[in-house]
């Protein structure tokens, strides 16, 4: 049973990562802290047709589910891909991760 089955969904493309990002993990420029990076099935009870990355929300209930031609063979391979591609998008300026005061402190 998915854990999420209940929470408003979002499709998205994977070049409009940044935008759903912005739309549904950061509130007034911040990511909510709650924000859980996981991994869907692409097609629902059957693991063997792979993985897409996405992201919940609980302060809001929404599951934005990340959208590419193909999906990743394995659950952890779908979400470290999403950790790396957030990652990048961060540093350039697209998103943002964490403030800027928690970074001089990492």
């Amino acid at each position: 049973m998915n854990q999420h089955q209940d929470a408003t969904q979002f499709p998205y493309h994977v070049h409009d990562i940044a935008v759903a990002w912005r739309e549904h993990a950061q509130r007034h420029g911040i990511t909510d802290p709650e924000t859980q990076l996981l991994a869907q099935e692409a097609v629902q009870g059957s693991p063997r047709a792979g993985y897409r990355p996405a992201f919940f929300v609980p302060s809001t209930g929404e599951l934005v589910t990340i959208v590419a031609q193909e999906p990743h063979r394995y659950e952890q391979e779908a979400i470290d891909w999403l950790r790396w591609m957030l990652e990048q998008l961060h540093h350039n300026g697209n998103i943002t991760l964490y403030r800027r005061e928690d970074a001089a402190c990492a």
